[in-house]
């Protein structure tokens, strides 16, 4: 008897773990997204919404560390400027990463 009212709690238990952690329906949230490039030594390119940006960040006051290889520098400071701007990262490869962000 102690058995099955332990396996009846356990698997109540697991019902309502199972129902509470499953993602809730499908919601509509409108994406928008933007692509970040790095294209030489201190030039990253921003492709956002209805905008295009090519900035140089030696101009902008942007030192690169000579023991930091610029790809991964400029794309890490990119990263960080569209972070605060609300921008999650989505992929990535050598020399672009893909970011989105709830439609404004």
């Amino acid at each position: 008897m102690k058995r099955i009212i332990a396996l009846i709690i356990t698997t109540l238990f697991l019902i309502t773990l199972v129902g509470t952690s499953a993602e809730s329906p499908a919601t509509n949230t409108k994406w928008e997204y933007a692509v970040v490039k790095w294209d030489g030594p201190d030039r990253i390119y921003y492709n956002l919404p209805g905008k295009f940006e090519l900035v140089y960040l030696t101009k902008q006051g942007v030192v690169i560390p000579k023991e930091a290889q610029a790809e991964e520098f400029c794309l890490a400071h990119a990263s960080n400027k569209m972070a605060k701007d609300g921008w999650e990262a989505v992929n990535l490869d050598s020399r672009r990463i893909l970011f989105r962000r709830a439609a404004r």
